[in-house]
Protein backbone atom coordinates (compact mmCIF):
# COMPACT_ATOMS: atom_id res chain seq x y z
CA UNK A 1 0.00 0.00 0.00
CA UNK A 2 2.66 2.40 0.80
CA UNK A 3 4.43 1.58 -2.39
CA UNK A 4 1.30 2.88 -4.49
CA UNK A 5 1.00 6.07 -2.12
CA UNK A 6 5.20 6.87 -3.31
CA UNK A 7 4.35 5.58 -6.53
CA UNK A 8 1.52 8.24 -7.31
CA UNK A 9 3.11 10.73 -5.21
CA UNK A 10 6.46 10.16 -7.80
CA UNK A 11 4.37 10.35 -10.70
CA UNK A 12 2.67 13.61 -9.85
CA UNK A 13 5.92 14.85 -8.71
CA UNK A 14 6.92 14.47 -12.27
CA UNK A 15 3.71 15.66 -13.65
CA UNK A 16 4.22 18.70 -11.90
CA UNK A 17 7.95 19.39 -12.85
CA UNK A 18 6.84 18.87 -16.46
CA UNK A 19 4.03 21.75 -16.20
CA UNK A 20 6.52 24.05 -14.72
CA UNK A 21 9.42 23.28 -17.23
CA UNK A 22 6.66 24.30 -20.07
CA UNK A 23 5.44 27.54 -18.23
CA UNK A 24 9.04 28.38 -17.84
CA UNK A 25 10.07 27.73 -21.86
CA UNK A 26 6.92 29.76 -22.73
CA UNK A 27 7.64 32.25 -20.30
CA UNK A 28 11.37 32.34 -21.78
CA UNK A 29 10.26 32.05 -24.86
CA UNK A 30 8.23 35.16 -25.28
CA UNK A 31 10.52 36.92 -22.86
CA UNK A 32 13.42 36.15 -25.43
CA UNK A 33 12.18 35.09 -29.10
CA UNK A 34 11.73 38.57 -30.72
CA UNK A 35 8.66 39.65 -32.73
CA UNK A 36 9.55 40.52 -36.35
CA UNK A 37 8.22 42.61 -38.41
CA UNK A 38 8.48 43.76 -42.35
CA UNK A 39 7.13 46.58 -44.05
CA UNK A 40 6.75 47.43 -47.84
CA UNK A 41 4.91 50.22 -49.48
CA UNK A 42 4.60 52.82 -52.43
CA UNK A 43 2.71 55.75 -53.33
CA UNK A 44 2.38 56.97 -56.43
CA UNK A 45 -0.67 58.41 -56.96
CA UNK A 46 -2.24 55.04 -55.63
CA UNK A 47 -1.31 53.47 -52.27
CA UNK A 48 0.25 49.96 -52.22
CA UNK A 49 1.43 48.09 -48.83
CA UNK A 50 2.02 45.06 -47.03
CA UNK A 51 2.69 44.35 -43.24
CA UNK A 52 3.56 41.05 -41.95
CA UNK A 53 4.55 40.13 -38.32
CA UNK A 54 5.64 36.68 -37.34
CA UNK A 55 6.67 34.90 -34.09
CA UNK A 56 8.96 31.88 -33.04
CA UNK A 57 10.16 30.73 -37.00
CA UNK A 58 6.40 31.92 -38.27
CA UNK A 59 4.63 30.04 -36.30
CA UNK A 60 2.37 32.65 -35.73
CA UNK A 61 1.93 35.07 -38.33
CA UNK A 62 -0.24 38.43 -39.27
CA UNK A 63 -0.21 39.79 -42.76
CA UNK A 64 -1.99 43.12 -43.48
CA UNK A 65 -1.92 43.89 -47.02
CA UNK A 66 -3.47 46.94 -49.03
CA UNK A 67 -4.16 47.79 -52.67
CA UNK A 68 -7.69 48.26 -53.75
CA UNK A 69 -8.99 46.45 -50.69
CA UNK A 70 -7.58 45.74 -47.33
CA UNK A 71 -6.79 42.27 -46.34
CA UNK A 72 -5.75 40.57 -43.29
CA UNK A 73 -4.29 36.71 -42.89
CA UNK A 74 -3.52 34.97 -40.21
CA UNK A 75 -1.63 31.60 -40.09
CA UNK A 76 -0.62 29.31 -37.04
CA UNK A 77 2.22 26.84 -38.16
CA UNK A 78 1.54 28.04 -41.56
CA UNK A 79 -2.17 27.16 -42.17
CA UNK A 80 -4.39 29.90 -42.28
CA UNK A 81 -6.96 29.47 -39.41
CA UNK A 82 -9.06 33.17 -40.58
CA UNK A 83 -10.48 33.61 -44.14
CA UNK A 84 -8.99 36.63 -45.58
CA UNK A 85 -11.02 39.75 -44.49
CA UNK A 86 -11.99 41.96 -47.68
CA UNK A 87 -14.60 44.43 -48.91
CA UNK A 88 -17.83 42.89 -49.40
CA UNK A 89 -19.49 43.04 -52.72
CA UNK A 90 -23.55 44.17 -50.85
CA UNK A 91 -20.95 47.47 -49.79
CA UNK A 92 -19.77 47.77 -53.45
CA UNK A 93 -23.68 47.48 -54.56
CA UNK A 94 -25.03 50.09 -52.11
CA UNK A 95 -22.20 52.79 -53.30
CA UNK A 96 -23.49 52.15 -56.72
CA UNK A 97 -26.88 52.99 -55.72
CA UNK A 98 -26.67 55.42 -53.85
CA UNK A 99 -24.44 57.05 -56.59
CA UNK A 100 -27.48 55.93 -59.18
CA UNK A 101 -29.99 58.10 -56.75
CA UNK A 102 -27.89 60.95 -56.39
CA UNK A 103 -27.72 61.10 -60.51
CA UNK A 104 -31.55 61.34 -60.50
CA UNK A 105 -32.69 65.12 -61.27
CA UNK A 106 -36.04 66.07 -59.28
CA UNK A 107 -37.93 66.66 -62.06
CA UNK A 108 -37.63 62.78 -62.97
CA UNK A 109 -38.57 62.23 -59.15
CA UNK A 110 -41.37 64.18 -59.00
CA UNK A 111 -42.63 62.27 -62.16
CA UNK A 112 -42.16 59.16 -60.56
CA UNK A 113 -43.95 59.94 -57.71
CA UNK A 114 -47.02 61.11 -59.67
CA UNK A 115 -47.03 58.33 -61.41
CA UNK A 116 -47.33 55.82 -58.11
CA UNK A 117 -49.93 57.86 -56.74
CA UNK A 118 -52.03 57.61 -59.73
CA UNK A 119 -51.45 53.79 -59.36
CA UNK A 120 -52.38 53.40 -56.57
CA UNK A 121 -56.49 52.14 -55.45
CA UNK A 122 -59.15 54.02 -54.12
CA UNK A 123 -58.94 52.77 -50.48
CA UNK A 124 -56.12 54.66 -50.42
CA UNK A 125 -58.32 58.17 -51.14
CA UNK A 126 -60.54 57.01 -48.78
CA UNK A 127 -57.92 57.02 -46.19
CA UNK A 128 -56.48 60.09 -47.20
CA UNK A 129 -59.96 61.55 -46.59
CA UNK A 130 -60.33 59.83 -43.39
CA UNK A 131 -56.74 61.26 -42.01
CA UNK A 132 -57.44 64.95 -43.55
CA UNK A 133 -60.67 64.93 -41.33
CA UNK A 134 -58.58 63.84 -38.02
CA UNK A 135 -56.14 66.10 -38.81
CA UNK A 136 -58.80 69.31 -39.26
CA UNK A 137 -60.12 68.12 -35.80
CA UNK A 138 -57.11 67.60 -34.11
CA UNK A 139 -55.93 71.30 -35.38
CA UNK A 140 -60.01 72.38 -33.89
CA UNK A 141 -59.27 70.84 -30.85
CA UNK A 142 -55.69 72.72 -30.62
CA UNK A 143 -56.92 75.73 -31.43
CA UNK A 144 -58.92 75.44 -28.67
CA UNK A 145 -56.56 74.76 -26.48
CA UNK A 146 -54.41 77.43 -27.82
CA UNK A 147 -57.49 80.14 -26.89
CA UNK A 148 -58.01 78.96 -23.19
CA UNK A 149 -54.46 79.67 -22.60
CA UNK A 150 -54.70 82.67 -24.33
CA UNK A 151 -57.01 83.95 -21.99
CA UNK A 152 -55.72 82.25 -18.62
CA UNK A 153 -52.30 83.95 -19.56
CA UNK A 154 -54.26 87.47 -20.27
CA UNK A 155 -56.49 87.15 -17.42
CA UNK A 156 -53.12 86.62 -15.55
CA UNK A 157 -51.50 89.57 -17.04
CA UNK A 158 -54.33 92.48 -16.54
CA UNK A 159 -54.49 91.23 -12.72
CA UNK A 160 -50.73 91.79 -12.07
CA UNK A 161 -51.08 94.67 -13.74
CA UNK A 162 -54.32 96.10 -11.73
CA UNK A 163 -51.91 95.37 -8.86
CA UNK A 164 -49.32 97.07 -9.45
CA UNK A 165 -50.85 100.28 -10.63
CA UNK A 166 -51.95 100.34 -7.41
CA UNK A 167 -50.02 101.79 -4.77
CA UNK A 168 -49.83 100.23 -0.99
CA UNK A 169 -51.49 101.96 1.70
CA UNK A 170 -48.23 102.54 3.63
CA UNK A 171 -45.79 103.58 0.41
CA UNK A 172 -45.95 106.92 -0.73
CA UNK A 173 -44.74 107.63 -3.95
CA UNK A 174 -41.83 109.51 -4.17
CA UNK A 175 -41.25 112.99 -4.94
CA UNK A 176 -39.57 114.38 -8.50
CA UNK A 177 -39.09 110.90 -9.68
CA UNK A 178 -37.28 111.56 -12.89
CA UNK A 179 -34.47 113.25 -11.55
CA UNK A 180 -34.37 110.15 -8.64
CA UNK A 181 -34.33 107.90 -11.48
CA UNK A 182 -31.95 109.35 -14.01
CA UNK A 183 -29.30 109.84 -10.73
CA UNK A 184 -29.80 106.11 -9.54
CA UNK A 185 -29.69 104.82 -13.05
CA UNK A 186 -26.01 107.02 -13.79
CA UNK A 187 -24.90 105.94 -10.51
CA UNK A 188 -25.70 102.09 -11.09
CA UNK A 189 -23.62 102.22 -14.38
CA UNK A 190 -20.60 103.70 -12.84
CA UNK A 191 -20.71 101.50 -10.33
CA UNK A 192 -21.11 98.36 -12.34
CA UNK A 193 -17.58 99.70 -14.24
CA UNK A 194 -15.98 100.18 -11.66
CA UNK A 195 -16.60 96.66 -10.22
CA UNK A 196 -15.92 95.52 -14.13
CA UNK A 197 -12.74 97.36 -13.56
CA UNK A 198 -11.48 95.91 -10.40
CA UNK A 199 -12.61 92.21 -11.64
CA UNK A 200 -10.30 92.55 -14.85
CA UNK A 201 -7.76 94.07 -12.47
CA UNK A 202 -8.07 90.62 -10.09
CA UNK A 203 -8.14 88.36 -12.51
CA UNK A 204 -4.55 89.64 -14.37
CA UNK A 205 -2.97 89.78 -10.70
CA UNK A 206 -4.23 86.18 -10.27
CA UNK A 207 -2.89 84.92 -13.58
CA UNK A 208 0.31 86.58 -12.88
CA UNK A 209 0.42 84.85 -9.84
CA UNK A 210 -0.27 81.50 -10.89
CA UNK A 211 2.78 81.82 -13.69
CA UNK A 212 5.21 83.02 -11.18
CA UNK A 213 4.16 80.24 -9.05
CA UNK A 214 4.63 77.46 -11.55
CA UNK A 215 7.70 79.06 -12.41
CA UNK A 216 9.04 79.03 -9.32
CA UNK A 217 7.75 75.25 -9.05
CA UNK A 218 9.43 74.32 -12.12
CA UNK A 219 12.29 76.01 -11.37
CA UNK A 220 12.71 74.33 -8.20
CA UNK A 221 11.59 70.99 -9.85
CA UNK A 222 14.68 71.22 -12.54
CA UNK A 223 17.04 72.61 -10.28
CA UNK A 224 17.02 69.18 -7.92
CA UNK A 225 19.56 67.07 -8.24
CA UNK A 226 17.66 64.28 -8.01
CA UNK A 227 14.81 64.80 -10.71
CA UNK A 228 18.00 65.84 -12.84
CA UNK A 229 19.19 61.71 -12.27
CA UNK A 230 15.75 60.96 -13.18
CA UNK A 231 15.08 63.00 -16.64
CA UNK A 232 18.83 61.92 -17.32
CA UNK A 233 18.03 58.30 -16.71
CA UNK A 234 14.84 58.68 -18.61
CA UNK A 235 16.40 59.93 -21.70
CA UNK A 236 19.20 57.41 -22.02
CA UNK A 237 16.06 54.19 -21.53
CA UNK A 238 13.90 56.15 -23.85
CA UNK A 239 16.93 56.36 -26.67
CA UNK A 240 17.57 52.71 -26.06
CA UNK A 241 13.69 52.04 -26.85
CA UNK A 242 13.77 53.90 -29.55
CA UNK A 243 16.57 52.03 -31.20
CA UNK A 244 15.03 48.96 -29.88
CA UNK A 245 12.37 49.46 -31.85
CA UNK A 246 13.18 51.21 -35.16
CA UNK A 247 13.81 48.95 -38.32
CA UNK A 248 17.50 48.03 -38.69
CA UNK A 249 17.53 46.46 -42.03
CA UNK A 250 15.92 48.57 -45.15
CA UNK A 251 16.09 51.26 -47.37
CA UNK A 252 13.40 54.16 -48.57
CA UNK A 253 13.28 56.79 -50.92
CA UNK A 254 11.07 60.11 -50.88
CA UNK A 255 10.92 62.23 -53.65
CA UNK A 256 8.80 65.69 -53.53
CA UNK A 257 8.56 69.25 -54.97
CA UNK A 258 5.90 72.25 -55.06
CA UNK A 259 5.52 74.89 -56.91
CA UNK A 260 6.95 77.52 -54.90
CA UNK A 261 10.57 76.20 -54.62
CA UNK A 262 10.54 78.38 -51.45
CA UNK A 263 8.08 76.26 -49.75
CA UNK A 264 10.03 72.90 -51.08
CA UNK A 265 13.21 74.29 -49.41
CA UNK A 266 10.83 75.04 -45.89
CA UNK A 267 10.28 71.10 -46.08
CA UNK A 268 13.44 70.44 -46.33
CA UNK A 269 14.61 72.39 -43.36
CA UNK A 270 12.34 70.59 -41.35
CA UNK A 271 12.66 67.06 -42.33
CA UNK A 272 16.14 68.05 -41.53
CA UNK A 273 15.77 68.23 -38.35
CA UNK A 274 14.35 64.31 -37.92
CA UNK A 275 17.32 63.32 -41.06
CA UNK A 276 20.15 62.17 -38.79
CA UNK A 277 18.38 59.95 -36.60
CA UNK A 278 16.78 58.00 -40.08
CA UNK A 279 19.68 58.61 -42.89
CA UNK A 280 20.68 55.62 -42.74
CA UNK A 281 17.50 54.18 -44.15
CA UNK A 282 16.03 57.02 -45.64
CA UNK A 283 16.48 59.09 -48.70
CA UNK A 284 15.28 62.39 -49.88
CA UNK A 285 14.97 63.79 -53.18
CA UNK A 286 13.80 67.75 -53.20
CA UNK A 287 12.47 68.62 -56.85
CA UNK A 288 12.49 72.23 -57.08
CA UNK A 289 10.56 72.76 -60.41
CA UNK A 290 7.30 70.42 -60.39
CA UNK A 291 4.73 69.22 -58.18
CA UNK A 292 5.69 65.77 -57.66
CA UNK A 293 5.23 63.06 -54.63
CA UNK A 294 6.44 59.63 -54.72
CA UNK A 295 7.71 57.05 -51.90
CA UNK A 296 8.53 53.64 -51.52
CA UNK A 297 10.28 51.36 -48.98
CA UNK A 298 11.07 48.41 -47.46
CA UNK A 299 11.95 47.47 -44.27
CA UNK A 300 12.82 44.68 -41.34
CA UNK A 301 12.86 45.04 -37.62
CA UNK A 302 12.11 43.16 -34.42
CA UNK A 303 11.36 43.89 -31.08
CA UNK A 304 12.09 41.72 -28.00
CA UNK A 305 9.74 41.80 -25.42
CA UNK A 306 12.34 41.45 -22.79
CA UNK A 307 14.08 44.14 -23.66
CA UNK A 308 11.08 46.44 -23.61
CA UNK A 309 10.03 45.02 -20.24
CA UNK A 310 13.36 45.37 -18.60
CA UNK A 311 14.18 49.28 -19.77
CA UNK A 312 10.77 49.88 -17.97
CA UNK A 313 12.05 48.02 -14.88
CA UNK A 314 14.96 50.01 -14.89
CA UNK A 315 13.06 53.00 -15.34
CA UNK A 316 10.81 51.99 -12.09
CA UNK A 317 14.31 50.54 -10.14
CA UNK A 318 14.61 54.02 -9.31
CA UNK A 319 13.03 55.78 -6.60
CA UNK A 320 12.49 59.51 -7.05
CA UNK A 321 10.84 58.07 -10.31
CA UNK A 322 8.08 56.40 -9.08
CA UNK A 323 7.62 59.33 -6.98
CA UNK A 324 7.02 61.85 -9.42
CA UNK A 325 5.08 58.60 -11.35
CA UNK A 326 2.42 58.81 -8.77
CA UNK A 327 2.15 62.50 -7.99
CA UNK A 328 1.53 62.22 -12.13
CA UNK A 329 -0.70 59.95 -12.13
CA UNK A 330 -2.83 61.62 -9.09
Amino acid sequence: MVHIILLILKILGLLLLVVLGLILLLLLLVLFVPVRYRAEGSYDEKVKGKVRVSWLLHLISVTLSYEKDFIMTVRLFGFRILKPKKMDHELREAGEIMVQTMEIKPEEAVEDIKEEIQKKPEKGSKSRALSRKEKKSQSRVWSYEEEDIQSHTQSHEEEDIHNRSQPSKEEKPPENDGKISWFSKLKEKIRKQVLKLKFFFHRICDTLKAVKDKKEMVQAWVSNKENQKTVKLLLRQFKKLIRHILPRRGKGNVTFGFDDPYLTGQVLTYASVIYPFCYKHLNLYPVFDQVVFKADGNFKGKIRIGTVLAIGGRMLLDKNFRVQLKKWLR
